[in-house]
C-alpha cells in the first residue's frame, strides 16, 4: 500500500471513530453508495468479476447497519428499517443476477435518502445538545 491509501485509511479510520452513531450510519450509506457506483461503472464494462466483488461489499455494508439498529428500543422507526434494508439485500441479488443496471441506481437513490435522514438527526441531535449545554450554564451562572 502506498503512503497516501495509508493516510486515507487512517483519515476515514479516524473520521469513522469519532463519528456519533447516526454520523456512523451515514457514513456506512456512503459507503454504500460508491460501491454501487462502481459496480454499475463495472457491470457498464462487462467486468462481471469486479461486479461481484463491489455488490458484495455492498451486502456487507447493508449487514453492518442492520447489525447497528437498536432493536430493544428503536420501535417503529427500526422495524421500517430492517424491512429497507432487507429490501435492499433483495434487490441487491436479483440486480446482480439479472445484471439491472436501473435497480442498482434506485438502490443508490433510497442508500442517498437514509444517508440524508441520519445526517440530519445527527444535526437535531447537536443542536439539542447544544441547548441543554446553554441551558445549563445559564442556571450555573
Amino acid at each position: 500500500m502506498n503512503s497516501y491509501a495509508q493516510s486515507a485509511d487512517n483519515y476515514l479510520a479516524q473520521r469513522v471513530l469519532g463519528a456519533s452513531p447516526e454520523q456512523q450510519a451515514a457514513l456506512l450509506m456512503e459507503a454504500g453508495q460508491l460501491f454501487l457506483g462502481k459496480a454499475i461503472r463495472a457491470m457498464e464494462q462487462k467486468e462481471t468479476a469486479q461486479v461481484a466483488r463491489y455488490l458484495g461489499q455492498v451486502a456487507k455494508i447493508v449487514n453492518e447497519a442492520v447489525i447497528r439498529l437498536n432493536l430493544e428500543d428503536g420501535g417503529e422507526v427500526v422495524q421500517n428499517l430492517m424491512k429497507i434494508y432487507s429490501w435492499w439485500t433483495s434487490e441487491l441479488f436479483e440486480a446482480g443476477t439479472t445484471k439491472d443496471i436501473a435497480r442498482l441506481r434506485v438502490l443508490s437513490h433510497h442508500m442517498g435518502q437514509i444517508r440524508e435522514a441520519w445526517e440530519q438527526l445527527h444535526q437535531k441531535n447537536l443542536k439539542a445538545a447544544s441547548a441543554s449545554g446553554y441551558e445549563l450554564r445559564a442556571q450555573v451562572v
